[in-house]
């Protein structure tokens, strides 16, 4: 890493997320303050400067994605309004209106780099029935879907009618990420069963797989069941759905982030999550010459399973925990490839970012540390 660029977000409360676009050069953040901030890297000054600013929840905005470029410049922002949002920016198909635009923008300057009218809600997707924890786009080659997590243990999928029309999505899917066993409902004695002690334990997160060889997969974090499931869509069933089927184990408390890495011709897969119990940890999944079991006793998940089912004509996973990481200390809540899958970071409560990378013989290390306060005028520890 040669440049760390530190910049004042002018968020005036807690911010969430930040995400960048496929590209790199734009970011979004999110905040308890209610707003989105868009940015744009000027490469001339090497400094983000601020592309729109706008109101865009009514409480705080817990997670952004951007779409694929190929569907135009496309964000969705979550909240614990439970609604999701989808934004797009609006351009200036008339090239009148763009020199007009331009002119207007240096006698305003102000007004131009925070009209709040850039981006446009396009769809609201309300769903969910409780405050809505994650979201995220799906691979480009399935097309403009979005996936989102509640806080009620729900994952629903939706799919853009026309791409170039986003005011009509289809709810196409739906599926609860927890175990079928009963669950107390002494928190939310009198209001109407499990809900409220979902919502109240919740802290769901879910990653994509982002390859095109196996079926549609995702995995899941599943919050106060200390554990991530790996979920498997059936289209050979009837009606098609999503079931769970392995578990990456070791977890000791509620996962807090799962990413599924790219593939770059590897014959495996890596996931990475982190989690509650001060643990990074890599899971290397290998697929099997067995499919799932054929029974009906079977389909609907051997007892003690955790929830597993088993399904035909479905290939399993080997799971294996190839590297577990104590490093940061003490809470960790994120984590994140590089563009190949071959670079991991991870960021946690003591305010450090680790980079984790493997060897020739497959032995994870960490290769860099990134400090949020500077150490002899530099962010880097090493």
């Amino acid at each position: 890493m040669n440049q760390i660029t530190r910049f004042d977000t002018q968020h005036t409360d807690l911010v969430h997320d930040i995400a960048y676009d496929y590209y790199g050069k734009r970011l979004v953040t999110c905040s308890s303050d209610q707003r989105l901030k868009v940015w744009d890297f000027n490469d001339e000054i090497g400094a983000w400067e601020i592309n729109d600013d706008w109101k865009a929840h009514d409480s705080s905005i817990i997670k952004v994605s951007w779409a694929h470029p190929e569907y135009g410049q496309i964000i969705a922002s979550c909240s614990f309004d439970r609604i999701v949002k989808i934004w797009e920016e609006q351009e200036f198909d008339h090239p009148f209106l763009f020199y007009f635009f331009s002119f207007w923008s240096i006698i305003y300057p102000t007004e131009a780099k925070g009209s709040q009218k850039r981006w446009a809600e396009k769809a609201r997707l309300t769903e969910s029935r409780g405050s809505v924890r994650d979201i995220a786009f799906s691979p480009r080659h399935m097309g403009l879907k979005l996936a989102t997590c509640a806080a009620d243990g729900f994952i629903h999928i939706y799919e853009a009618m026309e791409v170039t029309k986003l005011s009509q999505w289809a709810h196409m899917d739906e599926f609860e990420i927890l175990s079928s066993a009963p669950l107390s409902t002494a928190a939310g004695a009198g209001t109407g069963g499990s809900l409220p002690l979902k919502e109240t334990e919740s802290n769901y997160c879910f990653s994509w797989y982002p390859g095109k060889v196996l079926s549609p997969m995702m995995v899941v974090g599943c919050g106060k069941e200390n554990c991530a499931k790996i979920f498997k869509f059936d289209s050979t069933s009837s009606p098609s759905k999503w079931f769970a089927a392995e578990v990456l184990p070791g977890h000791e408390n509620t996962v807090h982030d799962v990413v599924w890495a790219p593939n770059m011709g590897r014959s495996y897969q890596l996931i990475a999550t982190a989690c509650k119990d001060h643990h990074v940890r890599i899971f290397k999944l290998t697929v099997e010459h067995t499919n799932y079991a054929t029974s009906d006793n079977q389909a609907g998940g051997s007892p003690g399973s955790g929830g597993i089912n088993e399904k035909a004509g479905i290939k399993r996973f080997r799971v294996e925990t190839v590297a577990d990481f104590l490093d940061h200390g003490t809470k960790v809540w994120r984590v994140e490839w590089n563009i190949i899958g071959t670079i991991l970071a991870s960021s946690g409560d003591d305010g450090k970012v680790r980079l984790w990378k493997a060897g020739f013989t497959d032995d994870w290390r960490c290769m860099s540390i990134i400090s949020a306060e500077q150490h002899g005028g530099d962010y880097m520890e090493r």
